[in-house]
């Protein structure tokens, strides 16, 4: 299967608490398509389900100064994300559950 990540990047202002910063930040953040599929194991006679995200493999701490309505700055620290990736992740199997949960019924 195919898959992709992007290293995408948007500019933006960051407020906190009614602080803002003086000008927009570089936000750096991840987005793309991770390898997922479900296949019959023949030797542990179970499906077997292999789950990716694409998140952030690599970021670093930014510390930023915000302006206060009252005129004080204050330190603000947020995750700059330096590099995107597919990781793998836990499958839920919460939502086939779910179906069949539905569909069962009881005879009375």
């Amino acid at each position: 299967s195919k898959y992709f990540t992007l290293f995408m990047s948007m500019k933006t202002n960051i407020t906190h608490n009614n602080c803002t910063s003086a000008q927009e930040v570089d936000m750096p953040y991840c987005e793309g398509s991770c390898n997922t599929y479900t296949m019959y194991s023949k030797e542990a006679a179970v499906m077997q389900h292999s789950c990716s995200c694409c998140k952030e493999t690599c970021f670093s701490n930014r510390t930023l100064d915000l302006v206060c309505p009252n005129g004080d700055t204050v330190p603000y620290t947020y995750m700059y994300v330096e590099e995107c990736g597919c990781t793998n992740t836990e499958c839920t199997a919460a939502a086939g559950q779910h179906i069949r949960r539905k569909r069962s019924f009881t005879l009375l």
